[in-house]
């Protein structure tokens, strides 16, 4: 079997250097990967950048892709999985052409590392109110007059609860870690890829980034749509493709070769 591309959607606050571990373990398994810079993280301040942006980057770099013949995995994590989400729209496998034909490239399969995957017309921060955590967010995430946030104490937020991870490693993340527009926080999503892409959800139990209660509220609305989500449930922190990292490189090993992938064959 060839193996399919994967793109790789970061997550608010990180950079592709984040992810560069999880990366090269991916490509070590014949992977071809692709994590471009989110427009909203790129340093400025304030942000010129917004959930808009972002979104416009990826699908230009998936249609790109999938225009090549290029079958796509979408591996999103955290605020990625917004980002990805939209992205993907009208791009999933199968693809008609102009003159009817199916095209050969397209989106394959959803993998989110407890990502926010949201219904559309609903915001990240709809999320954050229903389960009454607005009214504690300033305890956790400081906003600054530009409106550029950052967490308060990122080594809890994306490694907390989790002692698995060395300190080295934990220390060497949050070098490179940027201030990231609320904005982008709060502008409702238009898609919902999932309801026709095969889709995975990894669910983590340690998590101070997107706190379990999120995820909960998610996936009982993306379930109750009777959409067929495969979940998997991990015992770990917010940065999963750090603490487990071997377990996220199988997970897209099978989500490559997922059933619910076989009219690809």
């Amino acid at each position: 079997m060839t193996l399919p591309t994967i793109v790789l959607v970061h997550g608010a606050w990180h950079i592709p250097a984040n992810y560069q571990s999880y990366i090269s373990a991916l490509k070590a398994q014949g992977f071809t990967v692709h994590c471009p810079l989110l427009p909203s993280c790129n340093k400025s301040l304030p942000s010129t950048n917004s959930l808009k942006d972002d979104v416009n980057l990826v699908r230009g770099l998936i249609s790109s892709l999938t225009n090549a013949g290029e079958r796509i995995i979408m591996i999103m994590h955290s605020y990625g999985g917004v980002v990805g989400t939209d992205a993907v729209e009208g791009l999933a496998y199968p693809r008609p052409s102009a003159n009817g034909q199916q095209r050969p490239g397209g989106v394959i399969h959803l993998l989110y590392l407890c990502a926010y995957i949201l219904q559309p017309g609903t915001s990240v921060w709809d999320i954050v109110q229903e389960a009454g955590f607005d009214k504690i967010f300033d305890q956790y995430v400081h906003t600054a007059e530009d409106g550029s946030m950052f967490p308060l104490d990122p080594g809890l937020m994306f490694f907390g609860g989790d002692d698995s991870v060395d300190k080295e490693t934990i220390d060497e993340a949050l070098k490179t870690l940027v201030r990231f527009p609320k904005e982008s926080l709060t502008t409702p999503t238009v898609a919902g890829v999932w309801r026709h892409i095969p889709t995975t959800y990894v669910l983590t139990q340690k998590d101070y980034g997107v706190p379990r209660v999120y995820q909960d509220i998610m996936i009982a609305k993306i379930k109750g749509e009777g959409v067929d989500l495969r979940m998997e449930d991990f015992d770990t922190c917010h940065s999963i493709f750090i603490s487990r990292e071997k377990e996220m490189v199988q997970l897209a090993i099978e989500a490559a070769d997922d059933p619910r992938n076989a009219h690809l064959s």
